[in-house]
């Protein structure tokens, strides 16, 4: 099961569940009342989601409000950052990207200055899907068809009869390792972007698209010699 499938199943859960949220990492929703306190439509109370690879608590809960008036959260949408549509908020400028050159000592804190615009998002993934590409497709961003879902389920057994069409669609219909040309955010390209955070899901680029993974490096030092 691609790494892809598997993202779109949990974003599913999340967004389909209305209890509280409980998350294991450096970012979480506020504690929930106590079990015995609350009341929910099934006898789930609490559902743990396991954010991929490469990929943040924001990249899938960014502007996620809470159900209950109790409950809040701590997210780009709460914090000002964006707005709810995901638009830049009153308080972008807080979650600024900033880049940093030393070139002689090492140093915990070199001197830093926020991005003009962002290094580009690049492209990643096939251009053509995978299994598409298995079943002869030699272009197109998408092969889904009922046929081709059944040809789907005897190269990825174990899905839901619902997730074989998404080993059928996201290609990205562009070369790899390029700017992205389907990133469009606050009327900018991928090469133009402001350098905070952006919204990556579009009408070019949905859920089930293949992107690459983002850079995630805190230092990355040069050497010589």
């Amino acid at each position: 099961m691609t790494r892809r499938i598997l993202a779109r199943q949990l974003c599913d859960i999340a967004i389909a569940t209305t209890t509280a949220l409980s998350l294991v990492g450096s970012q979480s929703v506020a504690f929930a009342q106590p079990d015995a306190e609350r009341e929910t439509r099934t006898p789930i109370k609490h559902v743990i989601v396991i954010i991929g690879e490469n990929r943040t608590f924001d990249h899938v809960f960014a502007t996620y409000k809470p159900v209950d008036k109790n409950e809040t959260v701590w997210n780009l949408l709460s914090k000002g950052i964006v707005k709810p549509d995901g638009a830049p908020g009153p308080n972008y400028a807080e979650a600024l990207q900033y880049s940093a050159t030393d070139n002689t000592t090492w140093r915990m804190a070199p001197t830093k200055a926020a991005y003009a615009t962002l290094p580009p998002a690049m492209v990643g993934g096939p251009s053509t899907p995978q299994v598409c590409a298995a079943l002869g497709a030699t272009t197109g961003t998408s092969c889904d068809t009922p046929a081709n879902e059944q040809q789907a389920k005897a190269i990825e057994n174990g899905l839901a009869d619902g997730y074989y069409q998404y080993m059928l669609t996201g290609g990205t219909g562009q070369p790899s390792h390029q700017p992205d040309q389907r990133i469009a955010y606050d009327g900018q390209g991928p090469t133009t972007l402001p350098p905070g955070p952006f919204q990556l899901t579009s009408a070019n680029l949905p859920y089930d698209a293949y992107a690459a993974s983002p850079v995630h490096r805190f230092y990355q030092p040069a050497y010589t010699g």
